[in-house]
């Protein structure tokens, strides 16, 4: 695909991928299209669906592909890398959890409720993130079976937090680590973002429907609306 003829406009903000495939018809482009749909709509994962209901056919003379209208889905598809959301600092965040006892739900009966695609049942709560630096007093007891006070970070990005998973002591240890070292992943501070596989469920889509139609998958390419064709 180094020889190509043709110009595509790779956007920061992707709303589609498109598949180039010389001497595509119309009629035949949007059929492929449409069953490139169909499949990313099975394969993507979902919580209430509407991601998936918002998928487009994109489809001309010369290509075919899948658009979104949700940003997320990019990011799905492609994965993102573990990160400290130091953005959230001093910010409110909404947060769906999952509820399977109902217990959430009992303690505060006005807080929105859902269930997902798959049937688990989740409520609404809100937690705040504490500016960078901040610092609280609390009261521990000591040795001496008396309270001290102590100053310790708050909840903010980046605070110390407890470490979710640690590796196995000996003889149990994973080859090449050390016996309760941090695990993988768990870097032991708050608001942290584990990251995301990529998913590659419209890639996949587009390949699979492409097969179907009896054409060699090439090349997908990322663009947006302002993307035109040159066939």
């Amino acid at each position: 695909m180094a020889n190509e003829t043709f110009e595509m406009r790779i956007s920061d903000r992707p709303d589609r991928l498109i598949m180039r495939v010389p001497g595509l018809k119309g009629p035949r482009a949007r059929r492929i299209a449409n069953d490139a749909v169909r499949q990313a709509r099975q394969l993507m994962p979902k919580l209430s669906g509407a991601a998936a209901s918002r998928l487009f056919p994109v489809y001309g003379a010369g290509y075919f592909g899948i658009g979104f209208l949700d940003s997320y889905v990019w990011f799905q598809e492609n994965g993102i890398r573990p990160r400290t959301m130091f953005s959230l600092a001093g910010k409110t965040i909404p947060m769906w959890v999952d509820d399977p006892t109902g217990e959430l739900a009992g303690k505060n009966p006005k807080a929105r409720t859902r269930v997902t695609m798959t049937g688990k049942p989740q409520v609404l709560i809100f937690r705040r993130a504490a500016r960078l630096g901040q610092r609280k007093v609390v009261r521990r007891k000591v040795a001496t079976g008396t309270y001290e006070e102590f100053s310790v970070p708050m909840s903010y990005p980046g605070a110390p937090g407890r470490i979710g998973q640690r590796e196995a002591g000996q003889p149990f240890t994973s080859p090449g680590k050390l016996g309760g070292a941090v695990a993988e992943g768990n870097v032991g501070v708050r608001w942290r973002h584990p990251g995301l596989a990529p998913r590659m469920f419209l890639n996949h889509a587009m390949t699979q429907a492409a097969q179907r139609a009896g054409i060699i998958p090439v090349r997908i390419y990322a663009a947006d609306g302002t993307w035109r064709s040159r066939f």
